[in-house]
């Protein structure tokens, strides 16, 4: 069963920032997947080392604006010390993006209907 959420101003610009974020969440996790298991690879198996040279800048801005907006989500109220640390943990994780982006999807749901 799913906790009550904490006090949290309910106009749509909340669903429209945790959507967002949403996005944010997937293309940081959707780069990391690709530098991890496409670029690393090419690098170490196929001899080329520009896969590596060029996703690695991608994936850290994407990795950098994700951590923006979690910033700004969270300052924003509503959020737990402990939803905090899942979505920053997430982000470390092959996949784990995919977890947080369930958790956010539900959470602009929720938002929706209040």
């Amino acid at each position: 069963m799913m906790a009550p959420m904490p006090d949290m101003r309910s106009d749509p610009e909340d669903r429209r920032q945790m959507l967002r974020m949403r996005t944010a969440c997937l293309v940081e996790g959707g780069t990391l997947i690709l530098l991890l298991f496409v670029a690393v690879p090419l690098k170490h198996f196929a001899g080329f080392p520009d896969a590596v040279k060029a996703m690695g800048p991608i994936h850290g801005f994407a990795f950098l604006t994700y951590l923006w907006m979690l910033i700004r989500m969270v300052s924003a109220g509503g959020w737990s010390q402990g939803e905090t640390i899942k979505l920053f943990a997430a982000a470390l994780l092959p996949f784990g993006a995919f977890f947080s982006a369930r958790t956010l999807t539900r959470r602009a749901a929720l938002a929706s209907t209040r």
